[in-house]
């Protein structure tokens, strides 16, 4: 094994501005989206935020790109529901367990992969068709947050399904949710171009979050996060048996494949813009820890996310350490932020 913390070769003193800069900025971003991403998996929203720390710590370990970020995402989030949902044979009370199991799973067959090199399998998959994964992601994403644009339902299913589900629902459009949103984003677009040393997300974020307080936004009809419980999660492998890890095995084979998939073709887009090289086999060990360390804190799957490393190469990162920053800045609002919500029963760790 190579040595650790890759990214870190080299490090000049110059940069730490910058990493922490970039690590703020994904944090404002990651916190809302693995609360949504967890709700997509079927289990407690705070789930999501449980994932995040021990993932971005192990991957800024073991990964070889000095850009990606690793947390919950959709695509897999839907489907760990899938999965789950068909062991736990509809208990509610062990599905939360299930999930952060699969998620170990998935670590451990990821973890598999990489030390018998097969990453090489990667090579088998064109430019041509990664850059399609991604565009076909960026539209999948897109699909997927219109509705909370225009403070709409949505619906399910594929690109088209949700884009022809918007339009039915654009009816019951809410202006001042769009107006937040549409404000939001010309914000972000104008400091691009005109400060693009400025963390437009970060300040997005911020200005959103306190014009929300001070105009009482959500009893005017914007939706927000609300309050869950703080606390940290419990640690330990979750309270499953044999059997059931047995019936996610075969599953968690095909969420390490579109992990994987979506997580290389990330990090290789920005390593080809900041002209260097990620190594197959040490993203496969990357994710498969960052896998195990969320399942072994109560979490969820993760994989690489193309909207936060794209966030996070926008703020300035220049290496892994904008990721570790995110993870005390997530700790932090775990156990500072707003009520967050009780630990889902069933994720408790089996004791000894």
């Amino acid at each position: 094994m190579p040595g650790l913390f890759p990214s870190l070769r080299g490090y000049r003193w110059q940069w730490l501005g910058r990493d922490a800069l970039a690590g703020a900025t994904v944090w404002a971003v990651l916190v809302p989206e693995a609360l949504a991403y967890a709700t997509i998996a079927g289990v407690s929203p705070v789930v999501g935020l449980y994932a995040a720390p021990a993932a971005l710590i192990l991957y800024a370990v073991f990964g070889s790109s000095r850009h990606l970020v690793v947390g919950p995402m959709a695509a897999t989030a839907a489907l760990s529901a899938a999965i789950v949902g068909d062991a736990a044979d509809g208990s509610g009370a062990h599905f939360a367990a299930l999930t952060a199991a699969l998620a170990v799973t998935v670590g451990l067959a990821a973890l598999l992969a990489g030390l018998l090199r097969l990453g090489f399998l990667a090579s088998f998959i064109s430019e041509p068709v990664l850059k399609g994964f991604i565009v076909g992601l960026a539209l999948t994403i897109v699909a997927g947050q219109l509705p909370k644009l225009f403070g709409v339902e949505g619906g399910s299913g594929d690109f088209f399904e949700k884009i022809w589900a918007l339009a039915g629902d654009l009816g019951a459009t809410s202006g001042l949710t769009v107006l937040v949103g549409a404000g939001s984003l010309v914000l972000i677009l104008v400091l691009r171009r005109t400060a693009p040393f400025v963390p437009g997300s970060l300040i997005a974020v911020a200005l959103g979050i306190a014009v929300a307080a001070a105009f009482d936004l959500e009893s005017h009809g914007v939706a927000v996060v609300g309050d869950i419980d703080t606390g940290l999660p419990s640690f330990g492998f979750p309270d499953v048996s044999l059997d059931d890890l047995g019936g996610l095995a075969a599953g968690s084979v095909g969420v390490l494949l579109v992990a994987f998939a979506e997580g290389l073709g990330a990090a290789k887009n920005y390593a080809v813009r900041g002209h260097y090289e990620v190594d197959a086999d040490r993203e496969l060990i990357g994710l498969g820890a960052a896998g195990l360390g969320a399942g072994l804190s109560s979490g969820m799957v993760v994989n690489g996310s193309l909207s936060k490393t794209a966030v996070n190469w926008s703020a300035g990162a220049r290496t892994q350490l904008s990721g570790v920053f995110v993870a005390p800045l997530t700790v932090i609002t775990l156990l500072f932020g707003p009520r967050w919500g009780r630990p889902p029963a069933g994720t408790e760790p089996r004791r000894s």
